[in-house]
């Protein structure tokens, strides 16, 4: 998926998931669907592209982020590990929201993992995104980045 900031800049970034099958699809995009509300949540850009293979969707025309503050540089970096090997993984999720103060622990760059919105982020993340190895993950932090 992408999002654009406030400057008109794009950033793109994507995570894996279940192969999507007929079986499988109304599931899936559900999941997807779920996970990018989450991600909407904690970003403050302007969601420019994503892709669900079987149902792409592209946002056009482009508007640039309502404000200021939605920049790409400006980051969430999700590091996350496979529930069956415990490798370490991470996405960068740019626009980072970084104006609500709610999200963040005190005094740091760190998530507040009992806030609302992480807690949804984290559990619609956990339900769609596998590892490259095509396992179940778990969040371990979410940073803030720039």
């Amino acid at each position: 998926m992408s999002y654009v900031d406030y400057d008109n800049q794009r950033r793109q970034f994507s995570f894996p998931t279940d192969v999507v099958t007929a079986a499988n699809h109304d599931a899936q995009k559900t999941l997807h669907d779920a996970l990018i509300a989450a991600i909407d949540d904690v970003t403050l850009g302007a969601r420019d592209f994503e892709e669900f293979v079987g149902d792409r969707e592209e946002i056009r025309p482009l508007v640039a982020a309502a404000t200021a503050s939605a920049q790409v540089n400006i980051e969430w970096v999700v590091t996350y590990t496979d529930d069956v090997t415990g490798a370490e993984a991470n996405v960068r999720i740019p626009t980072a929201d970084i104006t609500d103060t709610t999200l963040f622990a005190a005094n740091s760059n760190l998530w507040d993992a009992t806030d609302a919105k992480w807690v949804q982020f984290v559990t619609d993340f956990e339900a769609y995104v596998l590892s490259e190895d095509g396992n179940a993950v778990t969040v371990q932090q979410v940073a803030y980045l720039q």
